[in-house]
């Protein structure tokens, strides 16, 4: 599932499919305070013109590599001040080996292939 916007980490604990999963691992990122050695207020997030098809590349990729029962990729829009909830990979799983891999892949990918426009302040 892709999820683009403004949501709480417990409204996407909420949407993730559980059944038949022996647990779930969670990536919740913020906004950190201190990046590159330079103090942060805030962040602006902006869609790309492919930002859903970033983020639906991704999800493929973790369900073609990964035995997982379902994958939630989200992203923030808007004015994020520091501290706040930036971005998130949550992943239901039936062993928690491949839960995890699938959920360090994901945020990795995210970071890598940047699907929403950042401009710190």
């Amino acid at each position: 599932m892709i999820l683009v916007g403004k949501s709480t980490e417990s409204e996407l604990i909420e949407l993730l499919n559980k059944n038949g999963c022996g647990g779930i691992v969670t990536y919740f990122g913020y906004v950190r305070e201190y990046n590159r050695g330079r103090k942060v207020s805030g962040i602006v997030c902006t869609k790309k013109e492919n930002t859903k098809e970033i983020l639906e590349q991704i999800e493929r990729e973790i369900r073609d590599r990964f035995p997982i029962k379902d994958v939630i990729l989200y992203h923030s829009l808007g004015d994020i001040k520091t501290g706040g909830f930036l971005a998130a990979v949550l992943v239901s799983a039936i062993h928690r080996k491949e839960g995890f891999e699938a959920c360090m892949y994901g945020i990795d990918r995210l970071k890598e292939l940047e699907p929403v426009n950042r401009e710190e302040y």
